[in-house]
């Protein structure tokens, strides 16, 4: 699968994500085994990020952001810890996911999803491709009483760079009807877009267990 097809099937799962998943997890060990594959430790991946370059090399495009190396390798841990399994299929790789929603679905809410991208290799081992991170949240205007819906997703690579970020807000009626049409804003190289992926993945990071 290429990485627009990923690209695209990601964006799928996180949507997918947000839904009740009734699928049995791989046993623990077997993820933990397949993320220690296809992830480095934070100190393997260092030492790929200082790796030397060739003079003649050109540089690399600026990424928009990567996670926190700590933080990302803790909230994988909880995903092998926590996660259940989704099968793919011909236009989606399978996924590992965890969701969580608290609040009042007909006012203030949040909604959360992470989930890790992969599929079943010739070992019949899963495999990670990558990942994504979603949060909604909705607060409600008390002079107004609308809802004002905030949507961030981040899709990464296995190592945690972004390669797709979303941001949008909307402006729901007390009856649920939008008020206004989907905005998306904020330039993903901002600072401010990585620590709001570091706070969402902190959440994950320090998730209890279930």
């Amino acid at each position: 699968m290429n990485t627009s097809s990923l690209r695209r099937a990601g964006l799928l799962a996180a949507v997918a994500a947000l839904l009740p998943v009734s699928a049995a997890a791989q046993s623990d060990a077997a993820f933990a085994a397949a993320l220690q594959q296809g992830a480095p430790t934070p100190a393997q991946f260092a030492q790929v990020k200082k790796k030397a370059r060739k003079p003649a090399e050109p540089a690399p495009a600026p990424k928009a952001t990567s996670a926190d190396e700590a933080l990302w390798a803790k909230a994988l841990e909880t995903v092998k810890r926590d996660g259940k399994y989704k099968e793919g299929n011909v236009l989606m790789p399978g996924s590992f996911s965890i969701q969580e929603s608290s609040g009042d679905p007909k006012g203030e809410f949040s909604k959360r999803a992470i989930s890790v991208l992969g599929m079943i290799n010739d070992e019949e081992l899963f495999e990670p491709m990558g990942a994504v991170i979603v949060l909604v949240e909705a607060k409600r205007d008390p002079a107004t009483g609308n809802v004002n819906l905030e949507q961030w997703m981040f899709q990464t690579d296995i190592y945690g760079e972004v390669g797709d970020f979303v941001f949008s807000t909307t402006t729901m009626s007390p009856d649920g009807k939008p008020l206004a049409p989907t905005r998306s804003e904020k330039d993903p190289a901002d600072p401010k877009v990585k620590t709001k992926l570091d706070a969402m993945l902190k959440h994950w990071a320090e998730r209890k267990p279930s």
